[in-house]
């Protein structure tokens, strides 16, 4: 039976949200699946620089 380990790579940017999930079996990692969404962060910045509520939560 093989041993392995599920992974995932989160990158949060300013425009856009990518998830990439893989399988690492001894040095080999295989891709399973990935999400891409955008979600335009820094559309929201306020004056202050601070991210407004409508932002907030198309990051969540």
């Amino acid at each position: 039976m093989a041993v392995y380990t599920t992974l995932a790579a989160v990158d949060l940017g300013s425009n856009s949200f990518h998830l990439q999930v893989a399988r690492a079996v001894g040095d080999q990692i295989y891709p399973l699946d990935s999400l891409r969404e955008p979600i335009r962060l820094g559309a929201g910045l306020t004056r202050d620089k601070r991210l407004d509520e409508e932002s907030q939560q198309r990051a969540l």
